[in-house]
């Protein structure tokens, strides 16, 4: 049997369910995603480590998100990159790394949903720390969709990305694979655009005649990602979604105690039948594919996926 592609899934109106946070996931799962951490703040290596550390439960996690409904899976890969993982001594391990992420994933989809998706996901390598990054980015994201192509990832998911710029250099770093390409743009405003003030009509213009197959919002609070999908949609004419961060920032250096996790989780009253609420608004508003960021977990997915099969909301264009 044929999997039914991404692309031709959402020429057919289908909506699609994105997965969870792998991240925060792994952290509650008692996954030291902490390593390389600094004094003054810096992220490290964060998830990308727990492919080497902990394999089973990252495996564990994939598993967890299909059963609970989702359609696609992303290889946790966000920073298998020679930059990240060189903060932690591991630099020389990032294509292993990379390939390892993409076989766990893909094993994970056809042994508990062969019909889902694998997106293979990737962010920049620093992190977003710097406005635009015209030498590590498009170097790491080219190695990172060329490994993950070779892994037999259906699509690749380019996230995390704050910058209009950068945008563009990692469409163009991961269009030799001819895999569909999804964009997801990080911390959008409660103004309505992009991080730095950026519109997402600028985006869209400056993407050109390039591939991009969708374009999501993400790592972003449920609120504001509501108020700035409506205006994605005006700007992009392609398919639009978003998954939210709902409670994943960093723990106060004051308090945080030698061995604690970098990040502290906090999803106040965003329980999952609340989540599921702003995911129903989302698909009125035109969304097309939607799931969870930073502090989702199965449930939350789980509870979006019942909404999705109740869903009465028209087709998206």
């Amino acid at each position: 049997m044929i999997r039914p592609g991404f692309c031709e899934r959402l020429a057919a109106g289908e909506r699609l369910l994105l997965d969870g946070a792998t991240g925060s996931e792994l952290q509650l799962r008692g996954v030291n995603v902490s390593k390389g951490v600094s004094d003054s703040g810096r992220l490290g290596a964060w998830s990308a480590t727990a492919i080497g550390d902990a394999p089973d439960i990252v495996r564990a996690v994939h598993e967890d998100y299909l059963q609970a409904g989702a359609d696609i899976l992303t290889t946790n890969s966000f920073w298998t990159n020679s930059f990240k993982l060189g903060l932690v001594g591991l630099a020389d391990r990032a294509e292993a790394y990379t390939r390892l992420a993409g076989k766990i994933a893909v094993q994970a989809r056809d042994r508990v949903n062969p019909d889902a998706l694998v997106a293979g996901g990737m962010a920049p390598p620093h992190g977003g720390l710097e406005p635009v990054d015209p030498v590590d980015l498009p170097r790491e994201f080219a190695m990172q969709a060329r490994v993950l192509a070779d892994a037999g990832v259906d699509l690749l998911l380019l996230e995390y990305i704050g910058y209009v710029d950068d945008c563009v250099a990692a469409v163009d770093a991961v269009a030799a694979t001819g895999l569909p390409v999804v964009l997801g743009l990080r911390h959008v405003t409660p103004e309505g655009g992009m991080q730095a003030g950026e519109s997402f009509e600028q985006l869209a213009t400056a993407l050109g005649g390039r591939r991009v197959d969708a374009i999501l919002l993400m790592c972003t609070d449920p609120q504001t990602t509501t108020v700035c999908l409506a205006r994605l949609r005006d700007a992009f004419a392609g398919p639009i979604g978003a998954y939210a961060n709902i409670g994943y920032g960093q723990a106060d250096p004051a308090t945080r105690q030698p061995g604690q996790q970098f990040h502290k989780i906090d999803t106040g009253d965003c329980t999952p039948q609340r989540y599921a609420e702003y995911g129903r608004t989302w698909l009125d508003l035109g969304a097309q594919i939607i799931g969870g960021c930073c502090a989702t977990r199965p449930a939350h997915i789980a509870a979006l996926r019942r909404m999705m099969d109740g869903y009465g909301g028209s087709a998206a264009a």
